[in-house]
């Protein structure tokens, strides 16, 4: 974000320079052309003043504006639940060394681990697929176009395991359920009772945790808790 920032003021004040220095040669050899040249550079300072003004990468903000759309509905669970958004697990078969889990929730009905995906549309599911269509206008009074987006199941269980191999390796056992949630409002899913994850939009999370069995007695919950709070690089957990 700093560089993008410190990116911003170089093209501004080069900007600037550049039509200073242009304005006065023209004021020098021909003085009528001061002033289009002028009016000219002042468009440089403006588009150049707004090009970039974003620092966060479009995908990101994407993704950023679906977690709080899930985190606003995650906020509505009752207080025996604990959230926890951006969570780290160790996992030796990545790359970096770590996995990132978008949410997890502990309650009575035990782990909820939570992946959010921001893709818009109709979009049908088939588990057995490396890529899922997607339909989707192709404008006003336009014909639906077509897309795709991989497939999430195989993603939310490496997620499941790697958390699931972290707390038995810190001595915690608790069962842990996979969710893939659909955050933005514009998306329809179909065929999804044919997968043997969950796959729900946002308005649905909190009513599939509240009705999933409890599997989780209190101390099992708490050592989870407990120990993620403890232990993984991230704040401190938000009370649901």
């Amino acid at each position: 974000m700093q560089g993008a920032l410190r990116a911003r003021r170089r093209r501004i004040l080069l900007a600037v320079a550049g039509g200073v220095s242009a304005s006065l040669l023209a004021w020098w050899v021909m003085p009528p052309l001061a002033f289009p040249i002028a009016g000219i550079a002042a468009l440089v300072l403006f588009f150049s003043s707004i090009t970039g003004a974003s620092s966060v990468p479009a995908d990101q903000m994407t993704g950023a504006e679906g977690e709080y759309r899930v985190l606003q509905e995650l906020s509505k669970l009752p207080d025996d639940h604990v959230l926890f958004n951006q969570v780290y697990v160790p996992d030796a078969r990545l790359p970096n060394g770590r996995r990132e889990l978008d949410f997890v929730v502990v309650g009575p009905s035990g782990v909820h681990v939570i992946e959010v995906k921001n893709a818009r549309g109709l979009i049908y599911v088939r588990p057995d697929q490396r890529q899922w269509p997607l339909a989707h206008k192709a404008g006003c009074g336009g014909r639906p176009g077509w897309n795709a987006i991989d497939n999430p199941i195989g993603q939310v269980r490496a997620q499941v395991d790697a958390l699931d191999r972290w707390l038995l390796q810190h001595g915690r056992v608790a069962p842990i359920q996979p969710l893939i949630c659909f955050a933005r409002p514009e998306v329809a899913l179909q065929d999804r009772d044919q997968a043997d994850v969950p796959i729900l939009t946002t308005g649905e999370l909190v009513d599939h945790i509240r009705q999933c069995p409890d599997q989780a007695p209190g101390a099992v919950g708490r050592g989870v808790v407990e120990l993620l709070s403890r232990h993984l690089p991230q704040p401190a957990p938000a009370t649901a």
